[in-house]
């Protein structure tokens, strides 16, 4: 069983407002509060990026790094040393985790953990960041891809390669979507392309499927007092495979399939029309039986709250750094 990890030191280098900081904790909740630009959100977006992507605010590298009079730093870094809640002492759990630009790759965000480089799959090991900002409020009603970026989030920590699958569907999706607009027709290279994008399609899929599996069964045992249960579902075919019964060997098949017969369709559109990046998240107000999105926004922000704490109800092994931002006050 895992011991519960907090933060007990965190040091920011010329990250956003602050050109040095340390700070300590001492694995209790902590409330921030002070005046507007006073650098509060910089300090939860800085424990945000101990997690695979790009934050709670997705913001470019070179937008991160502190700047004065117009100079922006070349570099800058996130550093946390980690303390355990548990009562034994695990020596093989991670014990500080370094994240930020350097000089020297400034393109590149560098992950280190205990001295060593690492990934975006080994950093979601080490630690669960989820949050709730302001932001999200609409998130029922808006878009689907922020819906499936939600979820997707809550998916690393059942499947901690869950973004590195990502990152190799994205790219060969791209790739295949380059070669329909330049108007390449190499069947060998789009079949490679597709192989890749059917395998990892398949595992995010699959992720998927486990984590929604986890969160229904904790909303159904909780019970979250002023916070409505929702009922929840994916939107996807492949998605609907594993429902199903299916198992992944089907699921590649019946992606690579897809791929191979839209490719007409694909090339005409210059991308590709479907699969897992087209899933969507759809939830409901299980009360009165009503789509989120069609619920007030108090209500749409109490349902969301409720995943939130659903999902981190699923992890009590290892239980979430959960950061929650508030609108500034008017």
């Amino acid at each position: 069983m895992a011991e519960p990890a907090f933060i007990q030191n965190l040091t920011l280098t010329q990250f956003r407002s602050y050109g040095l900081m340390d700070v300590k904790f001492d694995g209790r909740p902590v409330v921030l509060f002070g005046q507007n630009g006073a650098g509060k959100t910089n300090l939860l977006e800085a424990v945000s990026l101990l997690s695979p992507g790009r934050g709670l605010r997705r913001a470019k590298l070179s937008d991160i790094a502190r700047q004065v009079d117009g100079e922006i730093a070349n570099h800058w870094a996130v550093s946390v040393r980690l303390g355990y809640l548990g009562e034994t002492e695990n020596l093989d759990a991670p014990t500080q985790i370094g994240t930020g630009q350097s000089p020297d790759a400034p393109t590149r965000r560098q992950i280190r953990i205990d001295g060593k480089n690492a990934g975006g799959t080994e950093l979601a090991k080490c630690l669960t960041v989820n949050w709730l900002t302001p932001a999200q409020d609409r998130l029922f009603s808006g878009p689907p891809t922020e819906r499936r970026k939600f979820f997707d989030r809550l998916c690393l920590i059942h499947s901690p390669a869950h973004g590195q699958a990502h990152l190799v569907y994205d790219k060969a999706r791209a790739e295949r979507g380059r070669l329909f607009q330049a108007g390449i027709d190499d069947a060998y290279w789009l079949s490679a392309l597709e192989t890749d994008m059917a395998e990892y399609g398949a595992r995010i899929a699959h992720a998927r499927h486990i984590t929604l599996g986890a969160l229904q069964q904790k909303i159904e045992a909780s019970e979250l007092g002023n916070f409505p249960k929702a009922v929840i579902r994916l939107d996807g075919e492949a998605e609907a495979l594993y429902d199903g019964g299916a198992r992944h060997g089907d699921v590649f098949e019946f992606i690579k399939t897809q791929l191979q017969q839209d490719r007409a369709l694909d090339r005409h559109a210059g991308r590709t029309l479907r699969g897992v990046h087209k899933s969507d998240l759809n939830v409901a107000h299980q009360g009165k039986n009503m789509p989120a999105s069609d619920c007030s926004t108090g209500e749409q922000k109490a349902l969301l709250i409720g995943l939130v704490l659903a999902h981190a109800r699923s992890q009590k092994q290892a239980p979430p750094i959960l950061l929650l931002t508030k609108s500034p006050p008017t």
